[in-house]
């Protein structure tokens, strides 16, 4: 299977795709859950964080330690950005 390598590409991908569905599906769902919507700068956030799930699994599950390095420099390149863009917004 495609996901169960253990490749630092792999891994990047995985990390830059996961937070823009995870972001989209937040914006879908939580209005008809709740009734209203996270603020912005909160759903970047969670969908930044929503990598853990994906890291955790590479690094303990399979073991697979540069999928889950991958996972993790995305994560970072995105905590940066969400930091640079909302500095003086929080």
């Amino acid at each position: 299977m495609f996901f169960k390598k253990d490749s630092p590409l792999l891994g990047l991908l995985i990390g830059l795709f996961n937070p823009v569905v995870f972001y989209f599906l937040q914006d879908l769902v939580v209005p008809i859950i709740l009734g209203s919507k996270f603020e912005i700068q909160s759903m970047q956030l969670f969908s930044i964080v929503a990598n853990l799930i994906f890291f955790r699994y590479y690094i303990i599950k399979l073991k697979f330690e540069q999928t889950a390095k991958g996972v993790f420099f995305a994560t970072f390149i995105y905590a940066v950005i969400w930091i640079y863009i909302n500095k003086g917004n929080i």
